[in-house]
């Protein structure tokens, strides 16, 4: 397979990328379209092999060459390379001998009277005659195509009318027109003509018939044009003559041209050289070039390539080649095959030329066009460069005047486009007019009195001889007259049926309902009286029945009810403690995850801090660089910078021994919380003695007692407790003040070391770098001391404020146990209960649990 940018016939428009269409899409469709159609599959294949054979034939080159005939001597011709892939594949795909096919595309058979020629062609005339064959290929190929579809689609029905459609190419004028141009504008001049003959001509001449006042509109006759062309010693005949000719050559024909055509007002001679003419076509003034014309005209397809084809392998060419009957014979039948009779050999056919033909199916196209009712769709082009929003006003004015739109729009505007005769006018719209005002005899008279009623302006209508004319618009406004006419007695009519209906029925209704209400009234009384019985005695049996039920009932309740309680009391108050349970665990849970994310963010942020501190630190390092560059190249200098070193090391061996003292009280702090620990164990030991305390009722108040005067100490405590953290709160926030001013004071040593260091000699730079570095990692490692410590004090804070919080929900727990000692709500029934803390969540282990005796 190649690419359609390689095929000649494929690649002349240079554009074979279309944007919006989609070829493998276009190519689906057109294959369901022939399965619709009932084209098998085989079909289908062979027609898209012969149109690749075609593309293929086009490809085929050509090279000159000396061609020795017998006893000649060498003629100009040409040749086929024997490696001309093309040349093989168009074979392939037809399924025809490659060896005759090539022959007769480089040579012509000439057939006189006793002998046959060979006459080799050269290169522009085996082109010309390549390209005609295509021509016939594709031409047969779509002939059959129309044919099949034509008697797929053909109907058993009785034809008696048909809407066709005619897609005509438009008037075309180029820098180089030959052939084709002229045999488009000879059609475009017929249906011209036919244009105006039945705009125009027929239009007017219908107003003058039925006696409308008129004036005439003058419009451009093509007549002459087309005389021009096609009358004897017009153009086709003598193009047909000079086809005739044995040296006939476009020269000669353009010199008859000039002779036999000077008589005609539309024909001139062309501007420059003695190979071109003019023809004055209704839209613009055209020059052609004859060159080419006649071998155009004529029908090149040479006999011999038309045999090599009908002789192929393939089913599908050698159709395409027979008969329609042929064409259209199903495939397996059998025709009757009769000896044909022996032509006469005196006589002689020509056959018809593309010129001839071609005017001859115009002149069967203008035939089918004058026996219809003809509507036209006129396309207008805005420019001549196919450019989008490029309009030229003055290319468009030139097309509607050649067009004749111009007139035909003045004709619309000043015409009558409707007309009715009297007698269709008045079986139509006789529903307008009153009954009275019909006059049957004088129908003329009736449309007339029916137009002056509803149509006040008379220049929008005019009466004829036998028709009535309107004006646009004014039959639609007829017809909507009529239609609120109709749809008014529509409603007078139903109106009047469905009261008559209705009322009868209503009547009848009212009828019956009368006659059931009165028997089902009594058959309502004897029931109720009988229900109101029934309902007493019910009433009375009933009061019986229930209260023997509800007895027995509520004696039935009492009994599960107690029993329920008994088990549903323990069953809670498991619950509840379980459900304790899991709310202390949940909380721990809490502090530990809590806990990881306030590191986890604080790790970011000082991981951030560092970073710009470091960016800053390396501004003023390098400032403090340039500044201090001079002063480092003197040994006293650097002297003088030792000596200073050695103090800040002294004063940081000092701050050291500060930190150190510091941590020691941290470690007081620490061990404090340690024995508030303890004491917190102690108090769990002691609830633990409470609960085994509360199954002697005697010594319960005792143990109250107790327990009151240590929840005093406790409040005590705590009032204390809570003095002592808000003072560590305080300290804790001036050390943390003193310790970041002085964790910037030996950042900033730290880097102004770093620099003086930078500025002096090799030797006095290796001894100072193993020396600061070693002050870095103490400095480093001090401030992260000063860093775990702070971390503990606040975690030790924590707990000493969560401590308070227990101790402050285990007095009120307290309390509250102390006050359900006296309370005994459970009668009889032995349970655990608890009382929950309002506010936050406590401890399972803070819980108190008290057990009641049962009574």
């Amino acid at each position: 397979t190649e690419h359609q940018d390689k095929f000649f016939y494929l690649n002349q428009g240079e554009s074979p990328d279309v944007t919006g269409v989609d070829d493998l899409k276009a190519f689906e469709e057109t294959v369901n379209a022939l399965n619709m159609l009932c084209f098998t599959e085989s079909e289908q294949d062979d027609m898209f092999k012969i149109l690749a054979a075609i593309l293929h034939l086009g490809n085929i080159r050509f090279s000159k060459c000396l061609v020795k005939m017998d006893n000649e001597q060498g003629q100009d011709g040409c040749k086929i390379e024997l490696t001309d892939k093309y040349m093989k594949k168009f074979a392939e795909l037809l399924q025809i001998d490659e060896e005759e096919m090539r022959q007769w595309l480089c040579t012509r058979k000439l057939v006189s009277m006793r002998d046959v020629f060979l006459k080799p062609m050269t290169v522009e005339e085996a082109i010309i005659s390549r390209d005609a064959l295509a021509k016939h290929i594709y031409a047969e190929l779509f002939s059959w195509i129309v044919l099949i579809i034509n008697k797929v689609l053909e109907s058993n029905l009785p034809k008696h009318k048909f809407i066709g459609i005619l897609d005509i190419y438009g008037f075309e004028t180029f820098e180089t027109n030959s052939f084709e141009q002229f045999c488009i504008n000879y059609a475009n001049e017929k249906l011209q003509q036919q244009f105006n003959l039945h705009v125009f001509k027929l239009e007017q001449e219908e107003y003058i018939k039925e006696g409308i006042a008129w004036k005439m509109i003058d419009f451009y006759d093509n007549q002459p044009c087309i005389d021009l062309i096609e009358a004897k010693l017009g153009i086709l005949d003598l193009l047909d003559e000079e086809c005739k000719m044995p040296r006939g050559t476009d020269g000669t024909w353009t010199e008859k041209l000039y002779s036999k055509c000077a008589k005609y007002p539309h024909f001139s001679k062309g501007r420059f050289g003695s190979s071109s003419f003019i023809i004055n076509h209704f839209a613009d003034k055209v020059q052609y070039n004859s060159s080419g014309f006649l071998e155009k005209n004529r029908d090149t397809v040479i006999e011999d390539q038309i045999n090599v084809i009908k002789r192929s392998k393939n089913h599908l060419v050698k159709t395409l080649f027979a008969s329609d009957a042929q064409k259209l014979a199903a495939p397996g039948t059998k025709l009757k095959i009769s000896a044909a009779k022996p032509a006469p050999t005196a006589q002689k056919t020509h056959k018809k030329t593309v010129g001839s033909q071609f005017r001859d199916s115009l002149n069967m196209l203008m035939s089918t066009l004058n026996s219809t009712t003809p509507h036209y769709v006129r396309c207008i082009k805005p420019n001549d460069s196919k450019s989008a929003f490029d309009y030229n006003p003055t290319r468009v004015v030139q097309q509607l005047r050649a067009c004749g739109v111009l007139e035909t729009i003045r004709i619309s505007a000043a015409g009558f486009p409707s007309r009715w005769t009297y007698a269709d006018f008045f079986y139509r719209y006789r529903v307008l007019c009153k009954f009275k005002d019909i006059d049957k005899n004088n129908i003329q008279g009736t449309c007339k009195n029916i137009l002056h009623q509803y149509i006040k302006d008379p220049d929008m209508y005019q009466f004829g001889n036998t028709k009535i004319f309107f004006r646009a618009g004014q039959v639609a406004y007829l017809e909507k007259l009529k239609t609120d006419k109709q749809k008014q007695c529509c409603i007078m009519i139903q109106k009047t049926i469905r009261a008559f209906i209705y009322r009868r029925r209503y009547l009848k209704m009212k009828k019956s309902a009368m006659l059931i209400q009165r028997y089902g009234r009594g058959l309502l009384a004897r029931r109720l009286a009988q229900s109101i019985r029934e309902q007493r005695a019910a009433l009375t049996i009933q009061r019986y029945v229930r209260g023997f039920l509800q007895r027995r009932k509520y004696h039935s309740i009492h009994r599960c009810i107690v029993g329920i309680q008994k088990y549903a009391r323990g069953y809670l108050a498991r619950l509840r403690f379980l459900h304790l349970k899991y709310n202390a665990n949940a909380v721990i849970i809490q502090k530990y995850i809590r806990g990881y994310l306030a590191r986890k963010r604080y790790r970011q942020k000082l991981r951030q801090i560092i970073i710009c501190q470091a960016a800053i630190r390396r501004f003023l390092a390098r400032r403090l660089y340039k500044r201090l560059r001079v002063e480092a190249r003197s040994i006293e200098h650097v002297k003088k910078l030792n000596k200073g070193l050695e103090n800040k090391i002294i004063s940081l061996q000092q701050k050291l021994d500060e930190m150190n003292k510091v941590n020691v009280e941290l470690k007081n702090y620490q061990n404090e919380v340690t024995e508030l620990k303890n004491k917190m164990v102690a108090f769990k030991a002691m609830e633990i003695e409470i609960k085994n305390l509360n199954n002697l009722m005697i010594e319960k108040n005792k143990f109250i007692a107790k327990l009151q005067e240590e929840i005093v100490q406790e409040k005590e405590e705590k009032v204390d407790l809570i003095h002592q953290v808000e003072q560590y709160k305080d300290e804790m926030e001036k050390q943390r003040e003193l310790w970041a001013q002085e964790t910037a004071k030996l950042r900033n040593e730290l880097e102004n070391i770093n620099e003086i260091v930078r500025m002096n000699e090799k030797g006095a730079e290796e001894k100072l770098k193993i020396h600061i570095k070693e002050q870095k990692l103490m400095m480093l490692q001090e401030t992260d001391d000063t860093r775990e410590s702070y971390q503990r004090l606040l975690q030790e804070y924590n707990q000493l404020e969560q401590r308070y919080e227990e101790l402050k929900q285990q007095v009120m727990v307290n309390g509250v146990n102390g006050r359900q000692l006296y309370l005994g709500e459970d009668q009889g029934y032995g349970s655990t209960r608890s009382t929950a803390s309002s506010g936050t969540r406590e401890r399972l282990d803070n819980i108190g649990w008290k057990v009641e005796d049962s009574k």
